[in-house]
């Protein structure tokens, strides 16, 4: 496989972790080398997103357009592609398990060492889901929304804040026919400001998000975000949607997932930090 040169290009720093126990046997300390300078860390701290463009050659990202297009042939019926409300299109999920061209996705350093630094040295994957829009269906767009409407108001003194991450690999272009992305830098942290449903109209600050096919923007699960429509002269939008979570959280509800799983044999073979990385162990 061919490494892109702007993964090379890529600024890095070393982060290691010390790790309070009192317990025999267990790590006290993680070294990770971050695909990300501290100042971009800093920023998807403060601001809630770090984009990447280039990490994916046209061999890469042609086999994972193949391997998602392959799943619909096989999923896709005029019952489950969603044509009303605010989530048009169709929404694969636990596409580790069926299909392995996905499966370099699993320990890609350039996206597992920027988790570790902002969710800390035990993350796991929670799913590998997606979602495609067609053009010129109706309602492929969304609302304004966040992924995580767990925060209380009043907030408990030991609340868990669910920090989560989730990078939004785009295996199209992303252009005003095809349908860009808007977000709010920063929303991340408004955790107690009401962002209604069927909310479609322009936020103060937003951004809007265009790039070429392999554009991925890494962002708090929690950032106010909405997909522009898939115009009737764009074309079909392709998605993938990777989440991060920490060790102790549990995998991604959502879908049924196959009986027979290709990741099966993957983890059988995989070293104990990539099992890990797939729910199995890490600090709990």
């Amino acid at each position: 496989m061919t490494t892109p040169d702007s993964i090379g290009a890529l600024p890095r720093h070393t982060l290691s972790y010390k790790i309070m126990t009192n317990m025999a046997g267990e790590d006290t300390e993680r070294t990770i080398e971050v695909y990300a300078s501290p100042e971009e860390i800093e920023q998807f701290g403060t601001q809630g997103y770090l984009v990447r463009q280039g990490l994916f050659n046209d061999t890469q990202l042609q086999r994972f357009r193949d391997a998602l297009d392959e799943i619909e042939s096989a999923e896709v019926t005029e019952n489950n592609v969603g044509k009303s409300g605010n989530f048009g299109g169709w929404f694969p999920r636990y596409l580790f398990d069926k299909h392995d061209a996905f499966h370099e996705l699993i320990d890609y350093a350039p996206f597992v060492s920027v988790a570790k630094a902002m969710l800390g040295p035990f993350v796991r994957i929670r799913q590998l889901g997606g979602r495609v829009a067609y053009p010129g269906e109706p309602n492929q767009e969304t609302h304004w929304h966040l992924h995580r409407r767990t925060v209380p108001d009043p907030l408990p003194a030991f609340f868990s804040h669910p920090h989560t991450l989730d990078y939004l690999i785009y295996l199209d272009e992303l252009n005003d026919a095809n349908g860009p992305l808007a977000f709010v830098p920063g929303s991340h942290l408004q955790i107690h400001d009401d962002l209604p449903a069927n909310d479609f109209g322009d936020k103060p600050g937003q951004e809007m998000l265009y790039g070429p096919p392999g554009t991925t923007l890494m962002m708090h699960s929690n950032l106010w975000h909405r997909a522009w429509p898939t115009r009737a002269d764009g074309e079909k939008r392709r998605l993938l949607i990777l989440t991060y979570g920490a060790t102790w959280m549990r995998k991604g509800p959502y879908g049924t997932p196959p009986e027979k799983s290709l990741l099966d044999n993957y983890r059988e073979n995989a070293s104990p930090r990539v099992r890990e990385l797939l729910g199995e162990g890490g600090y709990q």
